[in-house]
């Protein structure tokens, strides 16, 4: 993903405070922290889970941060168990 790709939300975006899954379709290339948040889960659309692959679990996000799949996946189960997240597609 190029830094011009990063700061545009190009196809749009949704909050997600609470649990949502997203298909391959929807395309949701990154998360970006809307407000203080933490996860329940978090899986791309091959079912990895980013929580482990990225250390993660049981850790606060800050306002601002992106959080994205390994290998430029698409992410799939966004469960935010505290604060919200912006989900943008790519």
């Amino acid at each position: 993903m190029t830094i011009t790709e990063l700061q545009l939300s190009r196809n749009g975006q949704k909050c997600v405070t609470g649990d949502v899954t997203f298909t391959a379709n929807d395309k949701v290339a990154y998360l970006v922290v809307n407000a203080d948040a933490t996860f329940s889960n978090l899986t791309d659309q091959s079912d990895n889970n980013v929580l482990t692959e990225s250390a993660l679990g049981g850790v606060t996000l800050s306002t601002g941060m992106i959080i994205s799949a390994k290998n430029g996946g698409l992410m799939k189960r966004v469960n935010v168990a505290s604060g919200s997240v912006l989900a943008i597609f790519g």
